[in-house]
């Protein structure tokens, strides 16, 4: 994936610009910058971090239960 489609995949999990600063460590002008498509080159550290960050993301969401609900009986 690439660096602005990370961004975009972290947003979709509902993470915000502000909590992909705190796991990434990217500033958040800089991860708004990457995932409006405006840095050309993404330095290597911003990249792994990135992909950490939605790797940790995928398998968050790969270990939360679905949400239960009782089945409806006719009322």
């Amino acid at each position: 994936m690439k660096p602005r489609e990370l961004v975009l995949a972290l947003r979709a999990m509902g993470l915000t610009q502000k909590q992909i600063q705190e796991r990434t460590g990217i500033p958040q002008p800089t991860v708004s910058k990457i995932g409006l498509g405006r840095v050309s080159d993404v330095m290597s550290r911003h990249y792994l971090a990135l992909l950490r960050a939605y790797e940790q993301g995928v398998k968050e969401q790969a270990v939360r239960p679905a949400p239960f609900a009782w089945p409806r009986i006719n009322d």
